[in-house]
């Protein structure tokens, strides 16, 4: 399909698919897609992890590329100066949690360019955000405290001890999934794993795996932990990590 006919159909997209009451995340893709082919650019695009609106007016740096403001979707674009490779982005935006990550640039385009930012925390808070792609469109995150309770979208909004909630369930792809700690016991045991309901009677399915999913832990000093789900695996649940004496540590299975 030639460059010119991509383009129209991307504009079919963007100013005609919402009438007809598509997805916001489907128009906003293609809206990027559209965006980058117009202007020769990248696009990042950065989400309030408790509502999954766009974050605007945010202060983004690119290693090697400067200072850019998110527009009011919460999107930046950007001229790469790679093709192949990762390169540091700083976030800084009032009233959220400064972040410093990476982006995988393959051939000319980002791997994965969403990326769900916490509100600021207060001292002791924990928060976890799960970001994946459009497929499969329910991926359910989960965090049990052994001997206490299980939060998920299902078994409980808040915990017995009211110090634990779901923030946010996503069931038609991309996320947010936010669940917020706001006290961690120093004598308990956390578990944080992320389920594929779209295919939990599916026992060998490897959506989960190449679903691009990404799961963060902020705290209020920042962005703690950053995870990415090994690709290629046959599993319907990612144990991503633990919690024990207050400190978090890498899991990162993928099991039936």
């Amino acid at each position: 399909m030639c460059r010119r006919s991509l383009i129209m159909i991307l504009i079919l997209l963007v100013y005609f698919v919402p009438a007809f009451g598509q997805d916001n995340s489907l128009h906003s893709k293609a809206r990027d897609v559209f965006d980058e082919l117009s202007e020769g650019k990248l696009t990042l695009h950065f989400f309030n992890a408790l509502n999954g609106e766009g974050i605007s007016n945010a202060d983004v740096n690119i290693e090697q590329v400067g200072d850019l403001k998110s527009d009011a979707e919460g999107r930046v674009l950007f001229t790469s100066p790679i093709d192949n490779g990762t390169l540091k982005v700083s976030f800084r935006a009032k009233g959220y949690v400064s972040s410093e990550f990476t982006i995988e640039l393959m051939a000319g385009t980002i791997f994965f360019n969403r990326f769900s930012v916490s509100p600021s925390l207060l001292r002791g808070q924990i928060r976890i955000v799960l970001d994946w792609d459009r497929n499969p469109p329910d991926l359910d995150a989960h965090l049990v405290k052994q001997g206490a309770y299980h939060i998920s979208y299902r078994d409980m909004r808040t915990s017995s001890d009211g110090q634990a909630q779901l923030d946010h369930d996503a069931t038609t792809g991309y996320g947010p999934e936010t669940i917020t700690i706001s006290s961690i016991d120093a004598g308990g045991s956390y578990d944080f794993f992320v389920h594929n309901f779209t295919d939990r009677n599916a026992a060998n399915s490897l959506n989960l795996s190449e679903s691009k999913a990404a799961v963060k832990v902020f705290s209020s000093q920042g962005l703690i932990k950053v995870y990415h789900i090994t690709p290629e695996i046959i599993g319907r649940y990612w144990k991503v990590f633990r919690i024990e004496h207050g400190e978090v540590a890498d899991v990162g299975e993928i099991t039936n």
